[in-house]
């Protein structure tokens, strides 16, 4: 039983979010905030802590390229190293782990904790990878060789056990790790067939927590586990006794106890207790009826009840285990058939968050169901690696599913935006607006000059004439007198005005003037304000120009962004057919260890009613034989009764 790291880890993070590390910076003592400075990592930590550690990792990921994280780079950088590791992506972990140790400026003490969580994160990463001298070496470095289990798991697959038990016999691991080490160590041992040195060991284990006070639940499993393992160490001894004696001590109401109960019963067997063999199996075969040690107690039971010398109830028994494997070979037939077209992978629900994608994922109901043939293999870490592979690429598989069933939008939205853009070019460029700003310009410059010969000339009625007779009422008087003058003129020369009439005219002008004199300020104000609205319009239109300028000079973006969303199909289509021919072949990988396991506990079964049949057939051959027996013995003896008779 060896380390084994978790499948989805995210340690890192958790390392250092919780110690409270300061973001660095280059001055010797780095502020410690209390609020996230750069948004993006705020909204990655908050990702985070919601569980969204995709969402996380995208956020970092697309932040590191915009530059947007400047205070808080270096927790990014571990943050995002720790996620990536979880998430299996071993290169760029060990990229930003490496970063990170070549930082040199920022607060010391800060620094070597950073480097201490790297060296660290990297040794268990290429333990992950087998790489075990690298990662020895990384753990030296990092400073905790004293203080973490992987020194001792690296011994173990090293085989020094000399220098694993030296780890455990130092003291400074907590205890529930010590007695997983000791379990580590004696399994190790085991397999090795060092099976004396394999029974300390796993004793030594057993004695840490009987001496400790009040031992956790987990104290009590792990205390479990080294019984066992020191009963099966002495049973392969043939120590049947001190074997038995393990098994007994190992408590009966757990999810464990089936293999301490069979290894009881052939203990007991062997050591000729057959009664309390019987008990271990019947006890076993009620508790834990579906399980393997349950099938291979089916055939220990009545051999059991054989040595008791009750063949009865001993061919009962093994006319019963035959029924039984008879029905485990047809579900697991039938089960081979459903594996061969099963899904291994729930398709992902739309519109479900990405929450707990680092957890172990959910095996499928059909499997989950048949788990008593499926333990191992279900337990096994290769197992669950690829059902979370599996599963995460069902999941990136949605996603672009996803993006293809957007591009028509994005088509949509850049041929809007294109029209909308070609309307303002049409508007503001055609010639009708260009001969319109002409005229206004021509206006002001008009405009202009006539203001400019009136300030010049003090011309008071020049200016009243200039302005609009329907928002003055001197204006609209000058231009009746103007009228009046005209056809006054017009008449005069035919005699058909009087006197009265060119003195009225006149007074009417002075009093124009007059009240022009009054008003002439006002008035050029009121002209150099409409002046100065039109000069704001010129401008405006001037200013409307650039932009349509503007616009017709990011035109090519447009493009861009069209040929952009061309290139994406193609390349989706790729991506689907990648992660297709991905899923499929961890898909089949699956399927063939599963069926692949099917097939092994069928044999082992097939095996099993082999040996019921044989002894089905030997048990009822003894009683044919026995009858026989009787018959010859009945054939003989009557003949002499009656000759005796007959003598008499």
């Amino acid at each position: 039983m060896f380390y084994r790291p978790p499948l989805r880890t995210i340690s890192l993070t958790l390392a250092l979010l919780g110690a409270g590390a300061p973001a660095l910076a280059s001055e010797p003592e780095a502020p410690r905030y209390r609020q996230a400075q750069d948004i993006a990592y705020g909204v990655a930590l908050y990702d985070y802590f919601q569980g969204n550690y995709f969402d996380a990792l995208s956020t970092l990921m697309v932040a590191e390229q915009r530059g947007a994280i400047r205070v808080h780079a270096d927790n990014a950088a571990l943050i995002e190293g720790g996620i990536s590791l979880g998430f299996g992506l071993s290169g760029r972990a060990a990229t930003l782990f490496e970063q990170q140790l070549q930082q040199q400026s920022g607060d010391p003490e800060t620094l070597a904790r950073y480097r201490q969580v790297a060296w660290l994160k990297l040794a268990e990463l290429n333990y992950r990878q087998q790489n075990w001298p690298r990662a020895s070496a990384q753990l030296q470095k990092s400073g905790a060789a004293d203080s973490s289990d992987l020194s001792i798991n690296l011994a173990l697959r090293e085989g020094d056990f000399a220098a694993a038990e030296a780890l455990l016999d130092s003291g400074s691991l907590p205890l529930a790790r010590r007695l997983l080490g000791r379990i580590n160590l004696a399994a190790a041992l085991a397999r090795e067939q060092r099976y004396g040195e394999a029974i300390a060991q796993y004793r030594r284990a057993s004695a840490l927590v009987e001496d400790a006070e009040t031992p956790s639940r987990e104290l009590r499993i792990l205390n479990d586990k080294a019984h066992i393992g020191a009963g099966y160490a002495y049973a392969l001894q043939q120590r049947f006794a001190e074997a038995l004696e393990e098994f007994r001590h190992v408590r009966l109401r757990t999810a464990w106890a089936d293999r301490a109960l069979l290894g009881l019963g052939w203990s007991a067997i062997n050591s000729g207790e057959y009664r309390a063999a019987i008990d271990a199996l019947q006890f076993l075969l009620q508790q834990h009826g579906e399980s393997a040690e349950a099938r291979e107690a089916l055939v220990a039971l009545p051999y059991s009840y054989e040595k008791l010398q009750r063949p009865q109830v001993a061919l009962a028994a093994y006319r019963q285990a035959e029924n039984r494997y008879r029905e485990n070979i047809n579900a697991l037939a039938q089960l081979q058939q459903s594996v061969d077209t099963m899904s291994f992978a729930a398709d992902a629900e739309r519109g479900r968050p990405r929450f707990g994608w680092l957890e172990v994922a959910d095996t499928p109901p059909l499997l989950q169901d048949n788990r008593r043939y499926l333990q191992n293999i279900l337990q096994s870490d290769a197992y669950q690696l690829r059902l979370s592979d599996l599963r995460d690429l069902r999941q990136l598989a949605r996603v672009i599913d996803d993006w293809r069933q957007q591009l028509p939008l994005f088509d949509q939205l850049i041929d809007a935006r294109r029209q909308r853009r070609q309307s303002i070019i049409e508007n503001y460029s055609s010639a009708q607006y260009d001969q319109q700003v002409e005229m206004a310009e021509r206006q002001y410059r008009e405009l202009e000059t006539a203001l400019a010969r009136i300030e010049r000339d003090r011309d008071g009625l020049a200016l009243l004439a200039a302005l609009d007779a329907d928002d003055n009422e001197y204006a609209g008087l000058l231009a009746l007198l103007q009228r009046a003058e005209g056809r006054y003129e017009k008449l005069a020369p035919h005699g058909k005005t009087r006197d009265g009439q060119r003195r009225a005219l006149q007074r009417a002008r002075g009093l124009l003037q007059w009240r022009a004199a009054q008003d002439y300020h006002d008035n050029l104000w009121q002209k150099r304000k409409g002046l100065q609205t039109l000069g704001e319009q010129l401008q405006a239109a001037g200013h409307q120009r650039r932009r349509v300028a503007q616009v017709v000079g990011r035109a090519p973006q447009l493009r861009q962004l069209q040929a952009g969303v061309a290139e994406a199909r193609p390349q989706l289509s790729r991506q689907s057919r990648a992660i297709a021919a991905a899923s499929a072949a961890i898909e089949s990988s699956i399927r063939r260890d599963v069926i692949a396991e099917l097939k092994r506990q069928q044999a082992q079964i097939q095996q099993y009613m082999a040996h019921s049949r044989l002894a089905i057939a030997r048990l009822q051959d003894a009683v044919m034989q026995g009858a026989v027996m009787q018959d010859a013995a009945g054939q003989s003896s009557a003949p002499e009764a009656q000759a005796g008779g007959g003598d008499d």
